[in-house]
């Protein structure tokens, strides 16, 4: 599932929510905000379709050209917060040192927020950034949650997480810095692969918003029973038997892949029973 938001006081403009059986395209995206071939999966996910929760998952496979979707829902921000789960690819997808496989602009079309992923590490380049960013190792054929926090500012923080169930991430990835963009305004988003891009990509789970932070979800909740709590709900043997479920056919309501490997099998209602029995089931540290 694809989530766009920006929110405006009280009001959550949702730009794209798939929900359902036969719900997953990428039709919400106008004819020029997606580029290249990019697919959604439809229904019931697909052999070797790897969405993190829900139904429905975005994929872009690389090429010479640039493959992208493209949020328009920033309209001139100077705060926003954004997270998207991130899948590093079966060998891991190489977006070359120019590349990006996300890509925040102003609305001049410059870059202001550039995330690559090229010699194992996530790369964040920012513009008017004081230092830079050391880069974070991850692995291949994992899922990691990615959040960003940028804000307008002569000395504004930006805030890079990275984190997930495989490689460096069994606790989170965190790069800070500060930026001087006294006068920079967000105005698009794209998720993609950029021209020279080698290997598979898939994005789940993208929620971009002005004030607070979408934070991560809770992994392992395959019944989706923490999705009002998801920092403080806790994982039960009702998740675990979801996971059995979707073993067999029926597909999960939240997040089955506790090992955010992009496949759904019983090690991962495993992974539920040994975090339950541990005493670590609370969302808010999964």
């Amino acid at each position: 599932m694809i989530r766009l938001k920006t929110l405006l006081g009280a009001a959550i403009i949702s730009a794209m929510a798939f929900t359902g059986a036969n719900a997953c395209s990428i039709s919400a995206w106008s004819a020029t905000d997606s580029v290249g071939v990019v697919a959604a999966d439809a229904g019931e996910p697909t052999a070797g379709f790897k969405r993190y929760s829900a139904r429905c998952g975005l994929q872009v496979v690389g090429a010479a050209t640039a493959k992208y979707v493209q949020d328009n829902t920033p309209t001139n921000a100077i705060s926003y917060k954004a997270r998207v789960y991130f899948f590093t690819g079966t060998t891991l997808v190489d977006t070359g040192a120019a590349g990006f496989f996300y890509l925040a602009r102003d609305g001049a079309g410059a870059n202001l927020i550039r995330l690559s992923l090229t010699g194992g590490n996530i790369q964040a380049t920012v513009t008017g950034s004081a230092a830079a960013i050391a880069p974070i190792p991850v692995v291949a054929n994992r899922y990691y949650s990615v959040e960003i926090e940028w804000a307008q500012g002569a000395a504004a923080p930006f805030v890079l997480t990275v984190k997930g169930a495989g490689g460096n991430a069994a606790s989170a990835v965190t790069r800070n810095t500060t930026t001087n963009n006294a006068a920079g305004v967000l105005k698009d988003v794209r998720l993609g692969l950029s021209a020279a891009s080698t290997g598979t990509a898939f994005f789940d789970e993208y929620d971009s918003r002005r004030t607070t932070n979408p934070g991560r979800l809770c992994r392992g909740d395959a019944n989706n029973s923490s999705a009002a709590v998801p920092t403080t709900g806790t994982l039960t043997a009702g998740d675990a038997q979801a996971i059995f479920g979707e073993t067999s056919g029926t597909i999960a309501p939240g997040q089955p892949d506790f090992n955010e490997s992009g496949t759904v099998l019983a090690s991962d209602a495993q992974g539920v029973f040994g975090a339950i029995s541990a005493g670590a089931a609370g969302c808010g540290v999964l």
